[in-house]
């Protein structure tokens, strides 16, 4: 700049031309350079906005186009595929934000369009992608197991305790591949090895299954004692069963009502219907029909089927709570509807006799035609 600013007019029009035009390459860049980045700017804003309607192979592109700055430079497919390698090792804000996006299309209920933002990071070997696209799959309607499946093997096979036991899931269960129980022991222990009390858990409930082929319950309380150690929610309450009904282990009333307590305190519904029936036939604790009340009210609430129904009988005789026959027949209802055989069977009789809803009778035939979901040894000469 110093150079042109001591031309002087005795120079010749030759050398201001060449000193004019030195001049216009230091500036043009520099212009075009701040009209540049204004625009990146817009675009990039623009591009988060879009990027919900943006097919799966455009997102890829556009990823391109993000990481490599907006570019004039030729771009090579090498080169992208670099760049973006780049992107997943480094983290980039880019794939983060798509992450953040396809979470909140999971957090409503929009599967397909979490699997479109997910996929094309999930291919480039994301782990965090990987699980929610397996989770989008199993989740969206109609679910596709075989891809669920596809892509917790992927993210297992990055070490991921999450996947690893879903794998043992989907093979115990034989969803989107054979049934495998073997396969299921080994990636339930592999899981275990990295700490997965859920791996625990789901070890000790396939051994329950298979307990008519294995030797005694030695295998499935030991799983289910080392994950209620981490404070496990079912498989506290399992144990607690376990110690109530004498299954491999002696009864202990106590322990159990102990463990039940424990498994409560996890938010466990059935475990509020398992200390109130403690209170409501007096099994080491004093009978006391109006603490068994509240416990099957709060087991109730929570969505416990075999809850309802005693709540529904508590209600029906006035025991430990006034009587009440609208209140024992909307429980009935309650449990009838998750197909809780005993909920159904007493709604009917709730229907026909004198005093609840009486003029529901058809309601009542219809309820008799519904299939049962469990087994069920005594459909008729309900003891009230």
């Amino acid at each position: 700049m110093e150079a042109v600013l001591r031309v002087t007019a005795s120079s010749s029009l030759f050398e201001t031309l060449i000193l004019s035009a030195h001049m216009v390459t230091l500036i043009v860049p520099t212009c075009w350079d701040i009209l540049l980045i204004k625009s990146y700017r817009a675009f990039k804003d623009v591009m988060f906005k879009q990027l919900t309607e943006i097919s799966r192979y455009s997102l890829v592109i556009s990823c391109a186009i993000y990481i490599a700055g907006c570019s004039t430079a030729p771009t090579t497919s090498q080169l992208i595929n670099k760049q973006l390698s780049h992107a997943v090792t480094h983290n980039s804000p880019f794939h983060n934000e798509v992450l953040n996006m396809a979470l909140m299309e999971m957090g409503n209920n929009n599967f397909g369009k979490a699997i479109d933002l997910l996929g094309p990071l999930a291919d480039f070997g994301i782990l965090v992608a990987q699980i929610n696209l397996a989770s989008a799959y199993e989740r969206h309607i109609p679910c596709n197991e075989r891809a669920a499946a596809k892509w917790y093997f992927r993210a297992a096979k990055q070490g991921s305790a999450v996947a690893q036991n879903k794998l043992g899931l989907i093979y115990a269960e034989g969803r989107g591949v054979t049934k495998n129980d073997e396969k299921a022991v080994q990636w339930y222990e592999t899981a275990i090895k990295q700490g997965s009390s859920e791996a625990m858990f789901n070890l000790g409930h396939l051994f329950q299954q298979q307990l008519h082929e294995s030797n005694g319950y030695t295998k499935i309380i030991h799983w289910y004692m080392r994950a209620a150690e981490t404070n496990h929610p079912q498989a506290t309450h399992h144990l607690a069963k376990f110690y109530a009904q004498g299954n491999g282990v002696e009864v202990n009333e106590s322990l159990a009502l102990e463990l039940y307590y424990k498994a409560a305190a996890l938010n466990v519904p059935d475990a509020y219907y398992e200390i109130g029936k403690h209170y409501n036939v007096g099994a080491g604790v004093r009978k006391n029909s109006a603490t068994a009340a509240k416990w099957f009210q709060k087991g109730a609430a929570l969505g416990s089927a075999d809850a309802q129904v005693a709540l529904g009988n508590l209600y029906w005789h006035g025991k430990g709570i006034e009587k009440d026959l609208i209140q024992a027949t909307k429980w009935y209802k309650r449990a009838a509807d998750k197909g809780h055989n005993g909920g159904t069977i007493r709604l009917v009789e709730a229907y026909k006799k004198n005093g609840a809803l009486p003029q529901d009778h058809a309601n009542a035939d219809l309820l008799t035609q519904r299939p049962p979901r469990k087994s069920s040894k005594k459909l008729r000469g309900i003891q009230w």
